[in-house]
């Protein structure tokens, strides 16, 4: 089982690092997977990355009180602001290692990490 969880988590490495390689336009997918990423890590209800300022910005929800606690009201949301240098290094530092972790990462893998097109060989 350890095992498994060392490939999932390479496969997440190298799916992070091909989904940071972007010059001017991030596609859509890429952007989705980093903040399913980010959300999943943080318990966040939304995220926001402004790649120009280097900044996420993280939507928790807040309970009124220990007994009065709903799933969320995003009126009643706090915002967190985090700086990044490097953003495959923070989305790198949001993996962990645990059963629920693996199982969100290999859905994650299956709808995100789109094989590269492969040319098939000419039947002779």
């Amino acid at each position: 089982m350890e095992n498994q969880h060392q490939i999932v988590l390479e496969e997440m490495r190298k799916l992070i690092t091909k989904s940071c390689e972007f010059t001017e336009n991030l596609s859509q997918d890429y952007y989705g997977f980093q903040k399913a990423l980010l959300k999943f890590y943080f318990q966040a209800i939304d995220v926001t990355i402004d790649y120009d300022n280097q900044t996420i910005l993280l939507w928790n929800s807040k309970p009124q009180s220990a007994r009065e606690f709903r799933l969320y009201d995003i009126n009643e949301a706090v915002a967190t602001k985090v700086s990044y240098s490097s953003l495959e290094e923070t989305l790198k530092g949001c993996l962990e290692v645990g059963d629920s972790q693996t199982r969100f990462y290999k859905t994650m893998l299956f709808h995100y990490n789109k094989p590269e097109e492969t040319v098939m060989p000419a039947s002779a």
